[in-house]
């Protein structure tokens, strides 16, 4: 025999039993009637047939449509979020970011001693100019010395290869990167957009309201569509998983485009 409601309970829930109370509440987490069924207490063998009778129940209606209305989430709120998620992709969760890069490319190894040979000239002309003390000038002799080797190395290798080349830092170079926006999608969680956000060794996974389920049955409720006027490209769940190899994806995408 199931509880009896509190002295406090709502008019709608003193219809109701506490399990048909917490099936309500669970139904409207996925709208999945076996699921909220289990969720709430009944037997697992027999969810799906208890969450068909229970959905069949006026008073239980009347109570899922006060929890909705209680959320703020009529109509117009419903038909709006089903146009967002309608329009939303993968890309609407990245943001992109301005970072330094530099990039490695191959030189000429005579390309790098001229390169050197000059630096090592501008730095003699700084070091007399800039009248460095005792210990200034030593840290610039050390560093001048470290060139000349450099030097000595980069002349060895071209007595064994006169077209020797080495691969070198190039220019650094401001560059857009892609980031998963995990702002927005708490946000878009919060407010009923995305089912879960779990992150893993691999990547963060988000996984998305099915439109069949959740959506066209919110918007029966609401008396959106009438059952046989559902539009069957509502018919199609939406599982995305946002994983390492996903964003390193995009980020091939973005480079190859800007």
């Amino acid at each position: 025999m199931e509880d009896q409601l509190p002295p406090e309970a709502s008019l709608e829930e003193k219809g109701l039993t506490n399990k048909q109370i917490q099936f309500c509440r669970e139904y409207l987490v996925d709208f999945n009637g076996a699921q909220a069924a289990i969720r709430a207490g009944y037997a697992v063998k027999s969810a799906r047939v208890t969450a068909c009778n229970i959905l069949k129940s006026e008073k239980v209606d009347a109570y899922l449509k006060k929890l909705l209305k209680d959320a703020e989430l009529g109509p117009e709120e419903t038909a709006k979020l089903i146009s967002d998620i309608a329009r939303g992709s993968l890309n609407d969760y990245f943001t992109t970011r301005t970072v330094e890069f530099t990039p490695k490319i191959r030189k000429p190894v005579v390309e790098l001693i001229r390169e050197i040979e000059a630096e090592i000239e501008f730095e003699e002309d700084y070091a007399l100019e800039a009248e460095l003390s005792d210990d200034e000038l030593a840290l610039h002799a050390a560093h001048q010395a470290l060139r000349q080797k450099s030097i000595v190395r980069y002349r060895l290798l071209l007595k064994r290869n006169p077209n020797a080349t080495e691969i070198v830092d190039g220019p650094t170079e401001l560059k857009e990167i892609p980031e998963l926006d995990m702002a927005k999608l708490v946000a878009d969680k919060e407010r009923g957009k995305i089912k879960s956000i779990t992150p893993g060794q691999f990547g963060t996974k988000v996984e998305l309201y099915s439109a069949d389920t959740a959506l066209t049955n919110l918007a029966k409720i609401h008396g959106l569509f009438a059952a046989e006027k559902v539009d069957a490209n509502l018919k199609a769940t939406v599982h995305v998983s946002i994983t390492k190899e996903d964003i390193e994806q995009f980020r091939e995408a973005f480079n190859a485009k800007y």
